[in-house]
């Protein structure tokens, strides 16, 4: 297990009270206090009553994740958010990989020097204060796909780690990829991820240039128009559920008079299935990947080209796929 240690400086904390006017009764004069008010010490007066407490006591923060990345050797720089000064632990499954105290403001750093294995993981957080404390976990996890080793000359990333919120319609988030983008393509319109709330709503995520204005369709008709933040990430929730036929999802990203720069067309599906077999159809969940469908089902990672091969008009890059694909599954 490593441990890492994460230093910040201290941010102030403004506290407001309220304060209310007290009605005396009698004729005391006004230079003199009435004996009980006297009587009363400071810390009476002012002492906070059991609602006020209530009102003042921090709500508890859950540990979030803000970057997860995995090096070619399997190291990794896991790094994220929590309360304060809390103590934070990270774990693979149900074992822990290390644990890291957050700054004052509330900023955390893992490094993971002992290499993580290649396969399917899910990460998750928790975090306490003192001895004792209470223990609050993340309310998302992190589903991290890492590929066997590279040869040698081929020292791209081999992971794919996906930020997974829990059932609050947030949007799922990218941290990384199986490899880097291109120099230059770094602003490229893509969306990264695609799924459905309880009420069957399309919660989707991608990348565009920051600050770029991005309008979403399925099929001809508006979704939603959203603007790009400034590290060129965007997320959008559509306003209504998507018929469990789906479509194509279409984006557009616009220039300030209205002409459209870049565009995206990927399908969208909302049916169904359990498990991947040879010689059905799937449809791609939360937290897929090419290798990881193919493991299941060839035996084999290595041989998702089968799949990527079958489905040409489907997947336009292997390492991007999205929840609500329909995949044909070969036989061989």
């Amino acid at each position: 297990m490593r441990y890492g240690v994460a230093i910040g400086s201290a941010t102030g904390v403004l506290l407001l009270a309220a304060t209310g006017a007290l009605v005396l009764r009698g004729g005391a004069p006004p230079s003199e206090p009435p004996r009980q008010l006297a009587a009363l010490g400071q810390s009476e007066l002012t002492a906070p009553t059991g609602a006020d407490r209530a009102l003042r006591a921090p709500v508890p923060v859950a540990p979030s994740f803000d970057v997860v990345k995995v090096s070619p050797a399997g190291t990794a720089v896991i790094a994220g958010r929590a309360e304060p000064g809390a103590r934070v632990v990270v774990r693979d499954g149900e074992k822990p990989i290390g644990e890291v105290t957050a700054d004052q403001r509330g900023e955390w750093v893992l490094l993971i020097e002992q290499p993580i294995g290649s396969g399917d993981h899910l990460l998750s957080a928790e975090a306490s204060n003192g001895v004792g404390g209470a223990v609050i976990k993340s309310e998302e996890t992190v589903a991290l796909s890492i590929s066997p080793a590279a040869p040698a000359g081929h020292a791209g990333e081999t992971a794919l780690a996906v930020v997974l919120p829990s059932d609050t319609g947030g949007a799922a988030r990218v941290l990384q990829r199986p490899e880097s983008a291109p120099s230059g393509k770094s602003s490229a319109l893509s969306i990264d991820a695609a799924e459905y709330d309880k009420e069957g709503r399309a919660v989707l995520s991608g990348r565009a240039e920051p600050g770029a204005t991005v309008q979403v369709y399925l099929g001809n008709e508006p979704l939603a128009t959203v603007t790009a933040d400034g590290a060129g990430m965007w997320s959008a929730v559509s306003p209504r559920a998507v018929p469990p036929k789906g479509g194509e999802l279409r984006l557009d990203q616009l220039a300030a008079d209205g002409r459209v720069l870049q565009r995206v067309t990927v399908p969208l599906a909302r049916n169904t299935t359990a498990e991947p077999a040879p010689g059905q159809n799937y449809v791609v969940q939360r937290g897929n990947s090419l290798w990881q469908i193919s493991r299941h089902v060839y035996g084999a990672g290595t041989r998702y080209t089968v799949i990527y091969s079958a489905n040409p008009n489907q997947i336009r890059d292997p390492n991007l796929i999205f929840p609500g694909q329909v995949f044909k599954l070969p036989k061989s």
